[in-house]
């Protein structure tokens, strides 16, 4: 399986209007509602900001997309990653975040076969047009790599040399 360019833009609009015109826009709804088996990894509450080991989440069933997306709308505010599947051919998946600071991450993942320049082309149009669609104020090009789970990992993400950052 080739790398993937993964497209993230951070809002602040964390509510169900923006999330299910992403949905509608991106995601084929119907393929993506049954999630089987798998498991929210949620961040705990209480686990220190700057660390990500094993012992800062918690699982819980995620059921249906319906009820993973009320989850991230419930107050505490919890910080999780749904990987969606994609209603474009040309998109690997859509990824929705939802992060320890009360804000939205929205994702799109496309191929970078052979690392050719009309990908990363490609990226930075669908970065331009989340942002503009969904009034993102951060966005980031990564390799391979899941959402920041906060704004200040957006402006730490730069100095990762797999990021791409286009603005902040």
């Amino acid at each position: 399986m080739p790398p993937n360019l993964d497209i993230y833009c951070l809002t602040n609009r964390r509510d169900a209007d923006t999330i299910n015109s992403f949905l509608d826009c991106y995601v084929d709804r119907p393929r993506s509602e049954d999630r089987k088996d798998e498991e929210l990894m949620i961040r705990k509450l209480d686990a220190p900001a700057n660390s990500d080991g094993e012992q800062d989440y918690e699982w819980e069933p995620a059921l249906t997309l319906s009820h993973a997306v009320r989850r991230g709308l419930e107050y505490p505010r919890r910080s999780f990653n749904l990987y969606l599947k994609a209603k474009q051919q040309d998109l690997d998946q859509a990824i929705l975040g939802f992060t320890t600071d009360d804000r939205l991450v929205l994702g799109l993942s496309i191929d970078d076969a052979e690392e050719r320049p009309e990908n990363l082309e490609r990226a930075k149009e669908l970065l331009s047009l989340l942002a503009e669609e969904y009034g993102c104020h951060r966005g980031l090009i990564l390799v391979e790599q899941p959402p920041p789970n906060s704004e200040e990992m957006f402006v730490r993400q730069p100095d990762d040399p797999h990021s791409i950052c286009l603005y902040s």
